[in-house]
């Protein structure tokens, strides 16, 4: 049974626990991007890895199926888009072009990332507030 928001904040309250932030994630993520396999070569470097990868991960945030075309008309809405502020993003390469280059990364060159996040949430004790019926971790 999940706690309720009031439960669950007097908990995080009582223990202290650390805060981990969206930021902190998005670091790793950059970390971890250091390491994606560049097949360019040449010229052709309009934009950095780093925009390429952080734009494919920032879809997810999206409710459009063109991540580009919501991040131009977010722009033109409200004068600033999620990539630039949630993730540093300087230049938004097309759709096709972040699938193109993201098809030769290995999905383990993100492990490193989803295991910061799940031993940081262990080790703050976050982990402990999903725990149910026989002390059973669940998660989807």
């Amino acid at each position: 049974m999940r706690l309720s928001k009031d439960q669950e904040k007097k908990i995080i309250t009582a223990k202290k626990l650390p805060h981990i932030s969206f930021d902190m994630m998005v670091q790793q993520l950059r970390n971890a991007i250091c390491n994606f396999p560049d097949k360019r070569n040449g010229q052709n470097t309009q934009y950095s890895i780093e925009d390429i990868a952080l734009s494919g991960f920032s879809v997810f945030f999206t409710q459009s199926p063109s991540f580009l075309a919501f991040q131009i008309s977010m722009q033109q809405n409200k004068g600033v888009n999620n990539a630039q502020s949630l993730f540093g993003i300087q230049k938004i390469p097309s759709d096709n072009h972040i699938r193109d280059m993201l098809d030769v990364v290995p999905p383990e060159a993100v492990f490193p990332v989803f295991t910061f996040i799940a031993e940081t949430l262990k080790t703050i004790g976050y982990l402990d507030l999903l725990r149910s019926y026989n002390n059973n971790l669940l998660c989807a």
